[in-house]
């Protein structure tokens, strides 16, 4: 696991643009779920919904998407929430 994690990290320093954020995204769902011991994708769903003011049935079908049909603005939610502020990666911001 600490060697997925520092692979992230080094990939992670590499984006800089929103989509560099959803190009992350979607090459690399595995950096969004490597802290096993972390809910931290729940809590960012969790996050996202409230942010965007979604009801229970809007976050049912975005759980349900295919991970590259997911829409941008989560893309990048997730990989602000999860990689640039999630625990598990500290000190990954430039």
């Amino acid at each position: 696991m600490t060697s997925d994690i520092e692979y992230y990290k080094q990939l992670s320093k590499k984006v800089s643009t929103k989509q560099d954020k959803i190009n992350f995204f979607d090459q690399n769902q595995k950096a969004f779920y490597v802290d096993i011991f972390s809910d931290s994708w729940s809590n960012m769903i969790e996050a996202y919904a409230k942010a965007e003011n979604l009801s229970s049935e809007q976050v049912n079908k975005v759980e349900e998407m295919k991970w590259s049909e997911m829409p941008d603005d989560l893309k990048i939610f997730a990989y602000d929430f999860c990689i640039l502020n999630g625990f598990v990666f500290t000190g990954v911001g430039k």
